[in-house]
């Protein structure tokens, strides 16, 4: 989505931050806004990974809207 010029937000867990970051970077992309997540995260309950949602959903829109607007039109 970010080669289309679409700001884009990583979502990424606590364990794979670094490597994120390393692939981020080494792509072109060193300033890639993340959201990072308890690890694991897949094994989690629904419910649980409802509440890091609902705690998580203000940054990721923060993050995307912030990226929007520093976009180069």
């Amino acid at each position: 989505m970010q080669l289309r010029g679409i700001p884009t937000v990583a979502v990424v867990t606590e364990k794979f931050v670094s490597l994120a970051k390393a692939s981020a970077k080494a792509l072109g992309y060193p300033d890639l806004p993340m959201i990072v997540v308890p690890h694991p995260f897949e094994t989690l309950p629904a419910e649980a990974i409802r509440e890091i949602a609902d705690q998580k959903v203000h940054e990721l829109v923060a993050k995307s809207v912030l990226r929007a607007i520093a976009a180069p039109r």
